[in-house]
């Protein structure tokens, strides 16, 4: 661990050690293969068949793979070793492996560009990087001579167009030595570089797969050596208050910062979400979610906790037929995906006979009058269970079937979860658990339970963690799961915990009998002309879950109104323009499209009805491309500073005349939604 990284301040006196069952990761690992080893802990798709891996299993392939680490690439207990790949099986085996090693895992999103990558790598110092494939490398490898070039050249323009650090660049260069690839080349058709062709390896560095890296590995624990030594005595001298693995936010509010998080916040995470959601061996999630993010990796560790199977989804376009396949009892995701499976219903339904869409509705109307009564606890009536069971066999059932036929909740993270989207799974009998947390917190704080749930809000906290709202309305946590600190960031991290040991999240929230509900990020809410203060996310919510819009952005701090800009989702919005003939064949031509800007402007409408003068949108604009990936975060978020700066001339044109090829005003026309 730096030496710069700040500790907490000595007058945080923490509650006692509840949930720190163990003095590392590693052991609490052990622990769970001493109980179940030959139980199936992981399940994966090869060439088309799923195939189980054992616990025990498991833990034979990481060892091997962190013998190989030590024997040949050096890896020693403190080094940094990033992971830039997908979700997929192998991020669990390295994970542990690296667990072993006594080194600290880094993360890295596979949609990363360039840059972005090597910021991470140079910033935690990484000396090895194991990426899905070589592609990955050479993107890094790209922006790597491009600083070179550039530094020769004197200029200093980056990648995208904003400042590049050549010393990025050149750290990259100098701290990363070997290079791992779990593929040998990439599944993109349209891009198959392989290994061979990466050019010259770094310098007294390596370049291999990660399947010779294994049997290196097994060829090194062979017999009782230095190596098997090695990895026992980092598996018993780890201390809970040292590093697992820095997790590097998404830089929505500027540079990415590295948050460290240890042994003691995962162990406890763990513990805590074991402890609040009766899960165990005879459960069975999918992980769809990267694994980069940190909702993915409590996800994974509390399963090993609890003893649930985690099966990695294919991919996450085949999220739900894999769920079909594996049949889950529970899944986690985002907001988005249950919005999408939301609209993806209601389009089929609608798309049904007159009769049949009176029936729907009437089952519908049941189901919500059902959940009512579950939501209040109280018990249904004759009358209504006898109608249910017809609504419920009749249309809920086989939509509850496409999820496999065993789920027994959904969680729900990241962002914000609507309302609406909520009470629709409950009413065909699916429950989503929303919950929250951050990186700084190593993933969830607060999350409802099956048996204690209330919607609109985030749940209670989890056991051991406390909870605080603070001056401005600040939610405020403390517990075994805030991080360390921001690596190498020791003012940024005095800024947001305090000498009492307090996170300042910077979301605004409240807590009514124990639930919280998170109404607005503190620096993201808008200030208008007139005073009026205005949270945008519960805005941006409610209109993202209107078919055919895939983001959103309210905007209008110190101005005398609200405007939007409004990303459209484009498999959506082309379907429904084929449906009508409107002649759009891409993008741009939808946000052009008079009928597609009428059907915004109506959904924006319905929006402002609902909402004070005040919080009302004014004038909207679909700018005529998606939103790029440098704008949007890789669980969908927009970055608000990134994206005003990108179009402050559009969104400016708002509070003119407007840009009459891409702006709207609600109200203008009226058109049927058909």
């Amino acid at each position: 661990m730096s030496k710069e990284l700040q500790k907490l301040p000595p007058s945080f006196a923490p509650r006692p050690a509840e949930g720190l069952n163990y003095p590392n990761v590693m052991q609490m690992f052990l622990g769970r293969v001493r109980k179940t080893p030959e139980l199936t802990a992981l399940r994966f798709k090869r060439d088309g068949i799923w195939r189980p891996l054992s616990w025990r299993a498991w833990e034979q392939a990481a060892r091997e793979l962190a013998a190989g680490l030590i024997a040949e690439l050096g890896v020693a207990p403190g080094d940094r070793v990033a992971i830039m790949a997908p979700t997929r099986v192998e991020w669990a085996l390295c994970d542990l492996a690296i667990g072993f090693c006594g080194a600290v895992s880094v993360p890295i999103y596979a949609t990363l560009t360039g840059a972005e990558a090597a910021f991470v790598l140079a910033d935690s110092g990484a000396t090895v990087i194991i990426a899905e494939h070589p592609e990955l490398l050479r993107r890094i490898h790209v922006h790597e001579r491009a600083t070179v070039e550039q530094r020769e050249r004197g200029g200093e323009q980056g990648e995208q167009g904003g400042q590049v650090s050549e010393e990025w660049g050149a750290t990259v260069a100098a701290c990363v030595r070997h290079e791992v690839c779990i593929d040998r080349r990439s599944a993109a058709r349209h891009d198959r570089v392989t290994l061979e062709e990466l050019g010259p390896v770094r310098e007294s560095g390596t370049r291999t797969t990660l399947e010779a890296l294994r049997n290196a590995g097994r060829v090194a624990l062979s017999g009782v050596n230095e190596i098997r030594t090695r990895i026992e005595s980092n598996v018993a001298e780890t201390s809970l208050e040292d590093p697992f693995t820095i997790v590097y936010t998404s830089g929505t509010t500027g540079r990415p910062k590295g948050v460290v998080l240890t042994h003691k916040n995962l162990v406890y995470e763990a513990w805590a979400i074991k402890n609040s959601i009766a899960v165990d061996r005879t459960d069975q999630h999918l992980l769809m979610l990267p694994m980069a993010h940190i909702f993915a990796r409590h996800l994974l560790w509390a399963a090993v906790e609890s003893g649930a199977v985690t099966a990695f989804a294919e991919r996450m376009t085949s999220a739900a037929q894999d769920m079909q396949e594996v049949a889950p009892t529970y899944v986690g995701a985002v907001p988005r995906f249950y919005e999408k499976i939301k609209t993806s219903v209601e389009d089929e339904l609608g798309r049904r006979s007159a009769v049949e869409r009176r029936f729907v509705e009437w089952a519908f109307e049941i189901g919500r009058r059902v959940s009512v009564c579950r939501q209040r606890s109280q018990a249904i009536p004759p009358v209504l269970a006898a109608k249910h069971r017809v609504a419920d066999k009749a249309v809920f059932q086989p939509i509850r079937a496409r999820f496999g036929g065993k789920l027994r909740f959904f969680v729900s993270g990241a962002a914000p979860l609507g309302r609406d989207t909520a009470e629709f799974f409950h009413a065909i009998g699916i429950l989503i658990l929303e919950g929250y947390g951050l990186s700084e917190t190593s993933g969830a704080t607060n999350v409802n339970r099956p048996d204690r749930f209330r919607f609109g809000t985030v749940g209670p906290s989890l056991p051991g963690c406390e909870i605080l709202i603070g001056p401005e309305r600040e939610i405020l946590l403390r517990g075994h799961n805030v991080m360390a600190g921001y690596y190498n960031l020791p003012e940024q991290t005095a800024a947001v915990i305090d000498a009492d040991g307090w996170l300042h999240t910077g979301d605004v929230g409240e807590i009514s009998e124990g639930f919280l509900r998170i109404t607005d990020r503190l620096k993201d809410l808008i200030i208008t002309a007139g005073g009026k203060n205005i949270a945008p996310q519960k805005i941006e919510s409610r209109l993202r879950a209107r078919e055919g819009i895939a983001h959103v952005l309210v905007t209008g701090d110190r101005r005398p109104h609200l405007v939007a800009l409004i990303g459209l989702d484009g498999p959506d919005m082309l379907a429904l323009a084929e449906r009508e003939g409107l002649g759009c064949r891409e993008y741009a031509d939808l946000a052009r499209h008079p009928r597609i800007r009428a059907l915004v402007g109506r959904y924006i409408d319905e929006l402002n009805r609902g909402l004070p003068s005040y919080e009302s949108i004014k004038k909207f604009a679909i700018p005529p491309e998606p939103f790029a990936a440098e704008y949007v975060t890789p669980t969908l978020k927009l970055k608000r500073k990134a994206v005003e700066q990108r179009y402050a001339e559009l969104i400016a044109g708002l509070y003119g005349s407007g840009d009459g090829d891409l702006a709207g005003t609600p109200g203008a026309q009226r058109p049927t939604f058909t």
